[in-house]
């Protein structure tokens, strides 16, 4: 995920859709319940319509996603289900917002800041050593 928004960043085109192809598998790769394919597949559409510019787009995905979350937190919540919203459900809703106001660079942004704040030093999204 750091080196696609590095890639988009810098400009370099093909680095995005080479490091987008990879989060892509990275995502998939993740579990195999169909609520997380759906967030899987919504996800890269996101990432892909957010690299594009397509702010129209992006924000029907942010839409797919949202549901997404609500059906996968609706099958693993349990019987005292608690009202705090997820990290990932807060950056949906900056994301939704940015976009909302026609600001696809600001949604880029929103997921750049909580990659930075929530960032994992090692795993196959995010690896930090050099």
């Amino acid at each position: 995920m750091v080196t696609l928004l590095k890639a988009l960043a810098s400009g370099d085109v093909a680095g995005a859709k080479t490091d987008l192809a990879k989060l892509k598998t990275d995502l998939s790769a993740q579990e195999n319940s169909t609520s997380s394919d759906a967030l899987s597949k919504d996800m890269t559409s996101l990432l892909k319509d957010l690299t594009s510019g397509d702010a129209s787009a992006a924000t029907k995905d942010i839409a797919k996603v949202k549901t997404d979350l609500q059906a996968e937190e609706a099958s693993t919540s349990s019987s005292s289900s608690s009202q705090t919203a997820s990290p990932l459900d807060t950056l949906i809703s900056k994301m939704s917002a940015s976009l909302n106001s026609g600001s696809v660079q600001g949604a880029l942004q929103d997921l750049a800041s909580f990659l930075v704040q929530n960032g994992q030093g090692t795993g196959s999204l995010v690896n930090t050593t050099a």
